[in-house]
């Protein structure tokens, strides 16, 4: 196999996609190819992250494995994947095991070059930051709406206890703290819930005052 690393392969990744090449030249000489055969482990669930790696040819699996034995591709990722980003930017370990599906290339970049890369070219760490920040934000939406999910019921049903009236009014002001504490789930959480079925109608707000103006649909929801 040809032993030299082509920028351009780092130039994929979110890290170095805005790097000059003079400096991503540099980098690449700190990097190590690797091959990995179809059906070998790249690392387990739960070791440490000595390094990170860049897909440059084949197919991967990320693996997560429960105590009961039973195991969930999480993801299958293609070339320019970033593997093991996350673990070794938050030096935690592992949260699955990558496996690869075909014959795989790959480029190693090692924990230590990571840190001294962070520290001569400070752009690159703030390009780490931001990669961790999106995926923050995007699994705070995954959590918000599967907490939605669960706790659409509770609301619907506590929104019908205090309906006063077959058209739907509640004579009494009702706070989302209020709401929040009847079904033990955060008021932030609540509040989102509300305001999207007010956009769908089923509802509306006036400061505290709630009307529903669906019954049916919220009887259907609480069940």
């Amino acid at each position: 196999m040809n032993k030299t690393i082509s920028p351009d392969i780092l130039r994929n990744s979110f890290l170095f996609k805005d790097t000059e090449t003079a400096v991503l030249e540099d980098i690449v000489k700190h990097c190590q190819r690797m091959e990995l055969p179809a059906g070998e482990t790249l690392f387990e669930q739960h070791t440490e992250p000595d390094a990170m790696y860049f897909l440059e040819e084949g197919q991967i699996h990320v693996v997560r494995h429960y105590p009961d034995g039973y195991e969930v591709i999480l993801a299958t990722e293609v070339p320019y994947y970033v593997i093991g980003e996350l673990s070794l930017l938050a030096n935690r370990p592992r949260t699955g095991k990558v496996v690869a599906v075909g014959d795989s290339d790959l480029i190693r970049m090692s924990r230590e070059t990571v840190v001294e890369l962070c520290q001569k070219f400070p752009e690159i760490a703030f390009r780490g930051l931001s990669h961790l920040g999106n995926k923050l934000y995007q699994l705070n939406l995954q959590v918000r709406e599967s907490a939605i999910g669960n706790v659409g019921a509770r609301v619907a049903s506590v929104l019908l206890l205090i309906t006063t009236n077959a058209s739907g009014e509640t004579h009494n002001s009702i706070s989302v703290t209020r709401l929040a504490r009847a079904t033990a789930m955060d008021a932030d959480v609540i509040e989102y819930l509300l305001n999207q079925w007010a956009g769908d109608g089923i509802l509306s707000i006036n400061g505290q005052q709630i009307t529903i103006h669906q019954l049916d649909w919220l009887k259907n929801k609480a069940g």
